[in-house]
């Protein structure tokens, strides 16, 4: 708790949580007075599915920023070493400021989502069902690159470095990712296509906007192909589920890795 009470107290006397979460504001109320022109039996729906292509492009640069240089900072103003010579082991220390980061961050933001759920409830025909299928995705985007973002902030030396590493991560996954898939779709064959399956839905991009189109109705997983079938061979939120723990646990482990031989080096 008083790892959680540290972080908030960062976080809110810095800005940039703050002016993230306005431009995530303003972009949402800008998508908002458009989907009042939408039908009203589809509008409620594809207002969550267009905020959800703008949270692709908004939350994962924010979440990498806010995260690295929250772990960052503990190392450049050396009060990681300090809390490392009260016996705090490198685990111990990584896990209670990650449980610490993605509270904070995870909380600010699901606060704002619902107070724009209530504005929603004025303008749309509001779906308590599929605006809690959107806030899980929103919450799995966060808690993967928060996670991604403070591995980043342990491996780099400068800030300069810590700005190149979250730009290139955010390219790497809204752009050069999709860029890969697409010159590797035409080699998929009924015979491969399990191996592709897994490489596709390990991406949290594909998995989440997948669970979101299904889970809202927009993508009906009745009467598909031989090859469709072989390709989604599991349910949306299980695909899910295995890249949350795929993802937090593979990423924290490198961080105490990367983080140990740091020290030692």
């Amino acid at each position: 708790m008083n790892y959680i009470w540290k972080e908030w107290l960062e976080q809110a006397r810095g800005k940039g949580l703050w002016l993230g979460l306005a431009m995530v504001m303003l972009s949402s109320f800008f998508l908002l007075q458009e989907a009042r022109s939408y039908p009203d039996e589809l509008g409620f729906d594809a207002f969550l599915l267009s905020l959800y292509d703008l949270n692709i492009l908004l939350i994962p640069i924010l979440a990498l920023f806010i995260s690295s240089f929250s772990i960052f900072q503990e190392k450049e103003l050396k009060t990681s070493m300090i809390l490392l010579t009260k016996k705090e082991s490198n685990r111990s220390l990584l896990l209670k400021k990650s449980m610490a980061i993605q509270s904070v961050v995870i909380g600010i933001f699901t606060a704002w989502y619902f107070i724009l759920a209530i504005v929603m409830k004025w303008y749309l025909q509001f779906q308590l069902t599929s605006f809690l299928y959107f806030l899980a995705t929103v919450i799995a985007l966060l808690l993967i690159f928060n996670q991604l973002g403070l591995f980043l902030g342990n491996i780099t030396q400068t800030k300069m470095q810590l700005i190149g590493a979250v730009i290139f991560t955010w390219f790497l996954f809204v752009f050069l990712v999709d860029l890969a898939f697409i010159q590797a779709i035409p080699s998929v064959s009924y015979e491969n296509v399990r191996l592709f399956s897994w490489l596709y839905f390990l991406d949290p991009m594909h998995t989440l906007r997948f669970y979101l189109e299904t889970s809202l109705g927009l993508f009906s997983l009745n009467h598909m192909s031989r090859l469709m079938e072989k390709m989604v061979w599991l349910a949306p939120w299980k695909f899910l589920l295995i890249d949350l723990a795929v993802w937090l646990i593979v990423i924290f482990e490198l961080s105490i890795l990367f983080r140990s031989k740091g020290e030692k080096s």
